[in-house]
């Protein structure tokens, strides 16, 4: 599921998640009509592909 958003709601979806992150809390957010939570503990990387395009994405996984 994939779900775009504009620059300004999309910062400030990540400044909610940062926010989380400092506290060591779980973090909801709602994508595409569906709730998700994020447990505190759960493993962040970021990873860069490189084809016909340049494509960067922040990965939660738990």
């Amino acid at each position: 599921m994939e779900k775009k958003y504009s620059k300004k709601t999309y910062i400030t979806k990540m400044k909610r998640f940062i926010a989380a992150l400092e506290k060591g809390r779980p973090f909801s957010i709602q994508v595409g009509g569906k709730k998700i939570r994020i447990p505190a503990e759960a493993e962040i990387s970021i990873e860069f592909e490189k084809d016909d395009q340049n494509e960067l994405e922040f990965q939660i996984k738990w």
